[in-house]
């Protein structure tokens, strides 16, 4: 079993229309071994956020450091350390931090060609 260091993830900037200060580090993936899902690592910077968009997959999340807020339709969800949250499928959603820390939460979805 592959083992990803912390420390060595390698974080990408994530450039899209609606995206502000979000990084990315896919940590595993079909690469590792895991061919059906992908767990990705995002950052997110004081300020930052991810755009707010839906699709037709959930997504399992785990708030690693910081805290942030998560919009599901129009339910605002406060999130901070050691959290969890399940974004369904169909539902519009968006991260966003307005803190003053990174907010960096690990992300579990479907693995559809798009990591």
């Amino acid at each position: 079993m592959p083992v990803n260091k912390y420390q060595d993830m390698n974080f990408a900037e994530v450039k899209m229309d609606g995206v502000k200060g979000a990084h990315k580090a896919v940590v595993i993936s079909e690469k590792e071994g895991w061919a059906d899902h992908v767990l990705r690592v995002f950052r997110i910077e004081p300020g930052g956020f991810t755009p707010r968009h839906q699709h037709d997959w959930i997504h399992v999340n785990h708030v690693i450091r910081g805290r942030g807020r998560l919009r599901l339709g129009e339910t605002v969800h406060e999130l901070g350390e050691k959290d969890f949250a399940l974004v369904p499928a169909n539902t519009e959603h968006q991260f966003e931090n307005p803190y003053d820390a990174p907010f960096e939460f690990i992300c579990i979805v479907p693995n559809r060609g798009e990591y």
